[in-house]
């Protein structure tokens, strides 16, 4: 399969999960690992959880304009660690990193740190938690945080 056609599949079944009620099957979730191990697909499904049309670099650093929808964030994360429990130490990095993004854009820096230091351990040489680790480490706010009409609330503090 070439790479576009890759790319495209591993999205319709992303947002299939993340428009689902329910957990997926197996095979489901085997093929969502696997496509987490791809760098520029996994850079891409990681842009697709808060369900934004931007420019992917703005997404994944949380600098975009509009706000991310918080629920698919929410459910986004329980799909990853679902998969983590599904996958082996050799292919848990990329997951964990998701799972750190999504807690770094929820305010939950240090959270995100130990989901990040989990991916190091499972994979010393992974660069994307490397470099991710350092950028929280800084002490970098996810932007949408930054506007208390974007930033996460937890439930029950939802705004109507």
């Amino acid at each position: 399969m070439n790479p576009g056609e890759a790319l495209e599949q591993a999205r319709t079944l992303w947002d299939g999960m993340l428009e689902a009620i329910s957990y997926p099957n197996d095979d489901q979730t085997i093929s969502l690992i696997a496509n987490f191990q791809a760098p520029a697909i996994r850079d891409q499904l990681m842009a697709d959880i808060p369900g934004i049309d931007e420019p992917m670099d703005r997404v994944l650093l949380a600098q975009t304009h509009g706000g991310p929808q918080w629920s698919r964030v929410e459910w986004a994360q329980q799909l990853l660690l679902h998969a983590y429990t599904h996958s082996n130490t050799k292919h848990s990095a990329p997951i964990l990193t998701a799972i750190a993004y999504v807690n770094w854009w929820e305010g939950r820096g240090s959270k995100a740190h130990q989901f990040l230091q989990l991916a190091l351990e499972a994979d010393p040489a992974y660069r994307l938690a490397r470099l991710s680790d350092l950028m929280i480490g800084t002490g970098m706010v996810a932007g949408w945080n930054m506007d208390k009409d974007r930033a996460f609330r937890p439930w029950g503090l939802e705004a109507s």
